[in-house]
């Protein structure tokens, strides 16, 4: 999150934290705060995105925590930055869609069809078609149980393994499809928080 001091804190009561930015009034909700955490919802003139603060390493507590003033600062700057990300959003709407439906196929592909993802599935049809084929030997009296157990075990193992999903690298992904929104209110949130918000409007169209 890139540190933002384009607004005004106006107060912080309880949750609630008012802030001004460029002449706008912009309300938002504290929904999480400890010492090393803090998390924000803007609620006015926008709804339905938050963003999360990164997480203070325990060394830095000696010195610094969100509780105190650094917090309020953290939240304003949290609010600020969902603020100006969702009337960025409302100016540039079918760009950013655009953007999110490339995304959502590059990742698809990297998952289901890419060589890798192809290579994996190969070896889950194989192991399960051996696995089968013991059972098969089994039932026919072929082999005992001792026999089975012995058989099947380094299968399940690799069974396993083979169930789960290939290591993506969506930030990777999310670079190369949000690449025109570099430098914009967009690449001030998480990936997370951009990608639900997109999916949201594209809910409510």
């Amino acid at each position: 999150m890139t540190q933002d001091k384009d607004y005004t804190i106006i107060g912080i009561e309880g949750d609630q934290i008012d802030i001004m930015v460029e002449g706008m009034s912009v309300i938002g909700r504290i929904t999480l705060r400890d010492r090393r955490n803090i998390s924000v919802e803007i609620i006015s003139p926008f709804s339905g995105i938050s963003e999360q603060s990164g997480c203070i390493p325990l060394l830095g507590l000696q010195v610094h925590n969100f509780l105190g003033k650094a917090g309020d600062e953290r939240a304003a700057s949290l609010l600020c930055a969902l603020y100006r990300f969702c009337r960025f959003v409302d100016e540039h709407k079918e760009r950013l869609l655009e953007a999110l439906h490339n995304y959502k196929y590059k990742v698809a592909y990297a998952k289901h069809f890419s060589p890798e993802a192809r290579e994996l599935a190969q070896r889950r049809t194989t192991t399960l078609e051996n696995l089968l084929a013991i059972r098969k030997e089994l039932k026919e009296g072929r082999i005992d149980n001792i026999q089975y157990q012995r058989r099947i075990r380094p299968l399940n193992k690799d069974m396993k393994l083979l169930t789960e999903e290939i290591d993506i690298d969506m930030d990777a992904i999310f670079d190369e499809c949000f690449n025109h929104f570099w430098k914009t209110p967009a690449w001030e949130l998480s990936r997370e928080t951009v990608l639900a918000y997109l999916e949201e409007i594209i809910k409510t169209k």
